[in-house]
């Protein structure tokens, strides 16, 4: 996930704590597909297994009428390794491949996979089966990796229909979240000044290694079952003298490989997945059933305070029928269909009490029995309960056409409309809930909403085509793990509208490929607090693929965009994203409030933000260009390499004075060789060893910032049989 912007105008991956779970499209981060449909929500509990992909497609605009529901933006369609089930194996007849990956930092991966195909009855038939497993160190010192993949596929077919039945397991451990560094200030980002010191106030008075929330208490106090460690400027801002550093005050200089992270973190996830494809030539036009279903588990603690208990699962049906047709000069390919949609979800919690800290940390020290906040997963008598514990329900029946239609032989119209009738249910029974009326009790709530787009496109003499697109989109406004909230159903805008305005030039010749697209999208973006808020996204994207020669080829993209979130309003309106702050917005000196933690919990308390703001965690600038060589077969086999760099600008914060990330530029090359059935490939990640960072995703922006990780090298081994 992280290399996509090194290919896909647009795309960027900046940090979700720690974990490359998705990547962010047009400023807002992508929803995740898996063979044309959307899976379960990933919170940054698990890395995007892509590397089990045969094709991965980064869909920039809108969520096609076809997919489901979606908002503009883009997303990642990934098309998994078991689609060589009709086409290598059918071609081979049978297919044995091994292969190993080893690395720097302790990289172990060992792959393998099997299919063959044959006649069953007088019918085709197939089946396959792909297994990795990682036991890996990494460039962070405390992140252990260890995963467990599984794909698997049957298909059959005759001259009229074909069937196909596959899924996948996925297990993983040790991809545990962080922040990266804690205590951030632009002297640590520019010169590597850490600011170190403890605060012995709070102290693991029982010795079992962490903090309970009556060891806060004992220090800090309560405040309507909300603890005083964490301060509210919406409420006025009382530090107490426990938040100032009172040992070992100073500075020094940090490793990169250093990073916010206990032995006592916690990292989880099993996701399940399985798909049914029937496929039926019926008529002028092909009939396609299909079935999807997809689940995830997962468990989280981050040792400053958060845990985070996850379990989803989503079921999709689907039925299309796609066929030309004509009327008079003009002719039209279409398809028509229904679909239906499940999902289930349980989010439990614990951040609403207060009971966190991330600055409380000296990283030079490590973790200890000061800084360690408990977890709801030790199930003590005086432990933290889960604050929030939602159960959500919600379905998604709808109706859709796609048509494609030939206007004249240069202009033509794609045209598509959906029709979806949501329905949502939810209940929080957690012990931290703000408004006493929406606990306990179960909301529900239905709502009927049409999505539609048309793009219109003139194609001009030597393959350029220029078109122009408008879309408006609905879909279920969910949070991170794809639940909806009570307070949503509450309000009855549990509906997210979005909308796209782009227009752009394509070009194509046998050897040449290029594109140039300027949009505008407006959408909704719901916070962890429940604050809603309208972001408008503007920007050009610019991608070139070129053939030199049949040994030589060259690719490059140019991104340039600003998303601005609207304004607020005034303090008091409840308007505006959750934000922690740095004790220096506040006037303090920071080793006076690294102890505790500071908040807006609307961002329209911050006269700076009041008239809205530009979303800075994505950057600007983003640039990469890149050469390829391929040799021609050789008595000793082939090769080729690649080699080339992208550029990323400015990221950071949006209050006032906040961290400025610099812009930086990562080499990167790779070499292969391939004799027969076996082949090396050897690749270099920033291949200078530059020191850059990455802005940290939601709420700890101002706060954190994840060092980017320095040179790092594999290399593969794969052979087939």
């Amino acid at each position: 996930v992280d290399d996509l912007a090194t290919i896909a105008p647009g795309t960027f991956t900046g940090s979700f704590f720690g974990v490359p779970g998705s990547v962010t499209i047009r400023g807002n981060r992508a929803d995740s597909y898996f063979r044309g449909f959307k899976r379960a929500e990933n919170p940054g509990t698990f890395p995007t297994p892509i590397g089990a992909s045969e094709r991965i497609e980064v869909v920039r605009g809108t969520t096609p009428a076809l997919y489901g529901a979606g908002r503009v933006g883009g997303f990642v369609n990934v098309t998994p390794l078991t689609a060589l089930t009709q086409r290598r194996i059918g071609a081979e007849g049978s297919l044995v491949e091994v292969g190993a990956t080893l690395g720097s930092w302790g990289k172990r991966i060992a792959q393998g996979s099997a299919g063959a195909s044959f006649d069953l009855g007088g019918r085709k038939a197939g089946l396959y089966g792909y297994i990795e497993y990682e036991n890996s160190d990494s460039f962070y010192r405390g992140v252990e990796p260890e995963r467990f993949l599984f794909q698997g596929a049957a298909t059959l077919s005759d001259d009229r229909w074909s069937l196909e039945v596959g899924g996948a397991f996925y297990s993983s451990d040790g991809y545990k979240q962080t922040i990266g560094w804690n205590r951030v200030t632009q002297d640590l980002i520019d010169n590597g000044a850490y600011i170190t010191g403890r605060d012995t106030d709070l102290s693991d008075l029982n010795g079992d290694g962490r903090l309970t929330p009556d060891e806060v208490d004992a220090a800090v106090g309560s405040f309507f079952g909300t603890s005083n460690i964490r301060q509210f400027i919406d409420f006025g801002v009382f530090p107490s003298p426990a938040f100032a550093l009172d040992d070992g005050v100073g500075t020094a200089q940090l490793s990169r490989r250093t990073v916010f992270i206990s032995d006592r973190d916690i990292a989880d996830a099993t996701t399940g997945t399985a798909y049914a494809d029937f496929t039926l030539d019926a008529g002028p036009g092909e009939l396609r059933l299909q079935a999807f279903f997809d689940s995830l588990g997962g468990r989280l603690h981050q040792s400053y305070g958060f845990a985070a208990e996850y379990v989803a699962d989503v079921i999709e049906l689907r039925a299309s029928y796609e066929f030309p047709w004509t009327f008079g000069p003009l002719s039209f390919d279409s398809v028509v269909g229904t679909s239906w949609r499940r999902y289930a979800n349980e989010t439990r919690q614990t951040f609403l009490s207060g009971y966190l800290a991330v600055d409380r940390r000296d990283l030079t020290l490590g973790p200890t029995g000061g800084d360690i906040f408990d977890d709801p997963f030790t199930e003590e008598p005086n432990g933290v309960p889960w604050d929030t514990d939602l159960s959500s329900l919600t379905t998604d029946l709808a109706l859709f056409a796609v048509m494609n239609a030939k206007l004249t032989d240069r202009l033509s119209l794609l045209a598509s409309l959906r029709l979806d009738r949501f329905t949502a249910s939810s209940i929080n029974q957690g012990a931290t809930i703000f408004n006493p009326a929406l606990g306990f009790t179960r909301f529900e709530g239905d709502d009927f909403k049409a999505s539609y787009e048309a793009s219109l496109s003139y194609a001009f003499k030597d393959g350029v085509i220029a078109y122009a697109t408008y879309a408006k989109n609905n879909t279920l406004e969910t949070n991170d793990a794809g639940g909806v909230e009570v307070d949503r159903i509450d309000q009855n805008n549990f509906i997210a509208d979005s909308e796209l305005i782009e227009a752009g030039l394509k070009a194509g010749t046998d050897t040449l490929t290029a594109s140039l697209a300027l949009y505008r999208q407006e959408r909704t973006r719901a916070d962890p607090f429940g604050n809603v808020d309208r972001e408008t996204s503007k920007g050009v994207e610019a991608e070139l693929r070129w053939l030199i020669s049949d040994r030589w080829s060259a690719n490059g993209a140019v991104t340039v965009q600003e998303t601005r979130v609207a304004p607020p309003g005034p303090c008091g309106s409840g308007n505006g994203e959750f934000i922690v702050l740095p004790p220096s917005r506040l006037g303090l000196a920071p080793a006076d409030g690294f102890g505790g933690l500071f908040a807006a919990l609307n961002a329209s308390c911050l006269p700076e933000l009041q008239n809205g703001y530009r979303r800075r965690t994505a950057p600007t600038a983003l640039a990469s260009a890149f050469v390829t060589y391929t040799s021609p077969e050789t008595r000793i086999g082939a090769f080729g390499a690649t080699a080339g760099g992208t550029y990323v600008g400015e990221t950071g914060g949006k209050i006032e004075n906040a961290i400025r990330l610099p812009a930086y530029a990562l080499g990167k090359a790779s070499v292969y060789w391939e004799r027969e059935r076996l082949r090396v490939t050897a690749h270099v990640d920033n291949v200078f060893d530059k020191r850059y960072f990455l802005p940290v995703q939601n709420v700890y922006e101002e706060v954190g910032a994840l060092p980017g990780r320095g040179r790092e090298f594999q290399i593969s081994l794969t052979a087939s049989f």
